[in-house]
């Protein structure tokens, strides 16, 4: 009997759980795609995981002629997280 409330008790938590994950990864990259638009040009570091990098970028369109700008963000891993990623 004991058994059965168990498995009860742990399907409800399961269940509430995954709302909960999915508001905090919306939450989170809602807060990433605000901040990278607000980042200036240069390069953040994120202590032991490496760094973040903004450059403008410009491009000559060979069908119109036009020149374009975009930002290129890039993340370069730290050699410890490297370590840890092969592991």
């Amino acid at each position: 009997m004991s058994s059965q409330k168990s498995r009860i008790v742990m399907a409800k938590v399961v269940q509430t759980t995954k709302p909960n994950l999915a508001s905090a990864y919306d939450l989170v990259l809602a807060d990433l795609f605000s901040n990278l638009k607000k980042m200036k040009d240069g390069v953040i570091k994120l202590g032991l995981l490496g760094n973040l990098t903004k450059k403008q970028r410009i491009i000559r369109s060979a069908l119109n002629g036009k020149t374009y700008a975009y930002y290129q963000v890039s993340f370069k891993a730290s050699s410890q997280l490297k370590k840890e990623l092969d592991k």
